[in-house]
């Protein structure tokens, strides 16, 4: 039940997918800049939003819903992408949506009117809505035996990297060479990928000719259906204290300016660090296991934050205490993605790899959404350390919520097993 799938590589698996090898393959490296450029595109419109809001003359209030539509539009899209290009060819869904996602961002970048601008990032995310679950659907079929969490962690580092490299650079271009600069940087990156998935990933079909209820047998789970639901509070309790780390490490250590950008590269590179180190536990120890060390990081991050606070009594903490903190964070917040995909896929869950996928990626972005809303709510009636302390309760429901859901798998795998 824990355990990764321990397939042979198919026959049609890309090159280098197989047991032999540990070098990465042209395509996963591929999907790696795809996720970056998804992950960029998505976060770097915080990074020059004054830039947008003067450019096009509207408040930046108004530029700021560039990120709500994209979220949202993604969210609700991803399960229906997913099902409508199941049975379409890995290659053909995920360099089509690249070469959609390249347009609608120099789209963006000629984009005359803040309406026009609006409209392509929705089409952008439609475009990212569904590569992503089929490039991480791809990096765990197609991975050989026993490397398969670390196949999902190479893909979920391109997005973890977007934060530490991405957002930078196209910050700086936004504030060098304008805005629209930092839109062709992104659409660069994703044509850089797809021409890597056009010239090296071989036609991988899609899921055989089948109905839509037989694709949609493990999300009839409860188990599985009630860790897709708890994917929102732990969305929600993992950033929270990333979107609000200025007030947060503000009122811990006095952070701001470039100490603060020091934090938040900190931070980043944990994160790629966890991904990695995720994909490494769920081939050590399973998903199940990962899932749960990882959970307990993720509860343990905001507890130190809350504890540290209520134990100030002077002086601010060192810098170097806010870096250990919150470097602690990152790592536990982003590695925990690898293990969550992987026990979503377990079993026969390959049968709606995209389906599940999908409806993680979902969830979890509409955890996002409520990480802000909650977070700001909690900021302004109890003030920062109101912060960590709405976060450490997300998490508690989103811990008693997977350990339903483990329950209810085992009970579930204890009675196939007495029925063969």
């Amino acid at each position: 039940m824990t355990a990764p799938p321990t397939t042979e590589p198919r026959a049609d698996a890309p090159a280098g997918a197989t047991g032999r090898t540990r070098r990465t393959p042209v395509w996963l490296a591929a999907l790696f800049l795809l996720a970056f450029s998804f992950g960029t595109d998505d976060m770097i419109i915080a990074g020059i939003l004054p830039e947008i809001a003067a450019d096009l003359r509207v408040s930046v209030a108004a530029s700021g819903q560039l990120v709500t539509v994209f979220a949202l539009t993604y969210a609700l899209a991803a399960p229906v992408a997913a099902l409508l290009t199941a049975r379409l060819p890995r290659r053909a869904v995920l360099v089509g949506a690249a070469a959609v996602f390249v347009v609608a961002n120099l789209g963006a970048a000629l984009a005359p009117t803040y309406g026009l601008l609006l409209v392509v990032r929705i089409v952008a995310a439609l475009a990212a809505a569904t590569a992503s679950p089929a490039a991480f659907a791809v990096a765990a079929t197609a991975a050989p035996a026993g490397r398969q969490g670390r196949y999902l962690a190479i893909v979920s580092a391109g997005l973890t990297t977007s934060l530490v490299a991405g957002v930078p650079i196209g910050t700086w271009l936004g504030g060098t060479f304008g805005w629209r600069t930092t839109m062709v940087f992104v659409a660069a990156v994703a044509v850089v990928a797809g021409l890597g998935l056009l010239t090296s990933l071989p036609e991988l079909p899609g899921v055989p000719p089948g109905s839509l209820r037989a694709r949609l047998v493990p999300l009839r789970r409860p188990g599985t259906a009630l860790a897709l639901v708890a994917m929102v509070p732990s969305g929600a309790g993992g950033m929270m204290s990333y979107v609000y780390v200025s007030e947060v490490a503000g009122r811990l250590g006095n952070v701001s300016g470039s100490s603060l950008a020091l934090l938040i590269t900190a931070i980043g590179l944990a994160g790629i660090g966890g991904a990695l180190l995720g994909g490494r536990a769920v081939d050590v120890f399973g998903p199940r296991r990962a899932m749960l060390i990882f959970l307990a990081g993720m509860l343990a991050a905001p507890v130190v934050m809350l504890g540290l606070g209520l134990g100030r009594t002077g002086s601010p903490y060192p810098f170097v205490v806010m870096v250990v903190t919150f470097a602690g964070y990152g790592l536990a917040t982003w590695g925990i993605s690898p293990a969550t995909q992987a026990w979503l896929l377990h079993g026969d869950g390959g049968s709606a790899a995209n389906e599940l996928i999908a409806l993680n990626n979902s969830f979890m972005f509409l955890g996002f959404s409520v990480a802000g809303g909650l977070g700001g709510l909690a900021l302004t009636v109890g003030g920062p350390l109101a912060v960590p302390a709405a976060a450490t309760g997300c998490l508690v429901v989103a811990l008693s919520l997977f350990a339903i859901a483990f329950r209810l798998e085992r009970k579930r795998g204890r009675r196939d097993r007495k029925g063969r």
